[in-house]
């Protein structure tokens, strides 16, 4: 509604109406509307925006270090089930789903486990031909360290994301606040025909969304629009 209304006072053919004219206020006040309008819409932007990347970049880092958990952990089972390690390959004897349920820091110290049991286990004999390489613990490890630097980021920017919302409520309210004051100067422009399409175009505007209307519509009621034009 606020940008309908910035719209209809910038056109042109109601900009001459207010430019130079009385009162003047109207001129100063649009301009601070303009300009609060156009800080809110970005910062709204912002907000929306921080819902979506960082929780991607969470979820793809997350896939790619429970796959290459899992690999890794089937290639110990075996190995460790071929060398009668039974204690270690309780450890590691896991399955896809059981992996792909871990959350955080759950996630993070089981395939942290995993890699290390695999970098004790590398040089035992019949290891490397299990699939328990020092490629694949470079992978699991390169898999850490890149959820470990995206696991917080969601959090982070729910919080952000909040903080913005609450910012641009707290802002819109002050254009509220703005506009109502222009409504009681627009009523002014009555002193010729443009003036008065003027008026009209502006309640059209106001009553796009705002039912309240501003101190020159009457509390509650809102501004009657104008028959239709021939």
């Amino acid at each position: 509604m606020v940008g309908a209304c910035i719209n209809v006072a910038y056109s042109k053919d109601y900009k001459p109406v207010w430019t130079g004219n009385e009162p003047a206020d109207f001129t100063t006040d649009i301009e601070i509307l303009k300009t609060g309008h156009a800080a809110v819409t970005q910062k709204a932007a912002l907000a929306d925006a921080a819902t979506g990347g960082a929780g991607d970049a969470k979820s793809q880092a997350e896939t790619i270090l429970e796959n290459a958990a899992f690999i890794l952990a089937r290639a110990l089972a075996n190995h460790f089930k071929k060398t009668n390690n039974l204690d270690s390959l309780g450890k590691v004897d896991v399955t896809k789903s059981e992996i792909v349920q871990l959350r955080n820091q759950d996630l993070l110290d089981k395939t942290t486990a995993i890699r290390d049991l695999a970098t004790a286990a590398q040089a035992e004999p019949g290891a490397n031909g299990r699939g328990v390489t020092a490629a694949r613990i470079a992978a699991l490890t390169a898999a850490i360290d890149g959820f470990t630097g995206v696991m917080n980021n969601p959090r982070g920017q729910i919080v952000n994301r909040s903080t913005l919302l609450k910012e641009v409520d707290t802002d819109t309210a002050k254009l509220m606040e703005q506009i109502a004051d222009l409504d009681d100067l627009v009523m002014q422009f009555d002193g010729t025909d443009a003036g008065k399409r003027f008026i009209e175009a502006w309640k059209r505007a106001r009553i796009i969304v705002d039912n309240g209307g501003g101190h020159s519509t009457g509390g509650n009621t809102p501004p009657t629009p104008p028959p239709p034009t021939p």
